[in-house]
């Protein structure tokens, strides 16, 4: 078994730093490793730090290496390969100001959104194909939710004042 690795003492604004990490973390990773600098600090032996956040003490020992030569920014999510997003910050801002408003507004005779509409409107803005799916999923993210649209029964509706008017804006619908 390997002997424990000590970490020296850390000063106080790099204290705060890593409480700050840990206490912000919005990914699990990033806490669990702010968790392990904390620990190790706290004068914890790397297998007890590996029993307590459920990992392996080499995994212990790589963050509190990688800590001891990077200090804060060794811990942070270092950026993944892959796909590049179908919705880019410019489509996202686009959408969280198109979903407040009617439809009716960019052409379409729709009374409400649905994700088909939102993906025609991204194609024709940006030329760009996102499935419904994706968007659905990426307004969950955002806090906008896609919901069914809603029946109403023809007499109630002719009881509303303006119905006229909006039937015979509907005429190509």
């Amino acid at each position: 078994m390997r002997p424990g690795l000590k970490l020296k003492q850390i000063s106080g604004q790099q204290l705060r730093r890593v409480r700050e990490l840990y206490d912000q973390a919005g990914c699990p990773r990033l806490r669990r490793r702010a968790q392990t600098i904390l620990l190790a600090q706290q004068g914890y032996h790397t297998a007890e730090i590996a029993k307590i956040t459920r990992q392996s003490p080499m995994n212990v020992r790589r963050w509190l290496h990688r800590f001891t030569r990077q200090r804060c920014a060794g811990l942070l999510e270092a950026p993944r390969s892959g796909r590049p997003a179908d919705i880019t910050p410019a489509i996202e801002t686009y959408l969280r100001t198109v979903v407040v408003q009617s439809p009716r507004q960019f052409g379409f005779a729709r009374p409400g959104w649905t994700t088909q509409l939102l993906a025609k409107l991204v194609r024709r803005r940006f030329k760009r194909r996102v499935t419904d799916e994706c968007l659905r999923q990426h307004l969950k993210r955002v806090g906008a939710v896609c919901r069914r649209p809603t029946w109403t029964v023809k007499h109630q509706a002719q009881a509303q004042p303006g119905y006229a008017q909006k039937k015979a804006g509907l005429q190509g619908y």
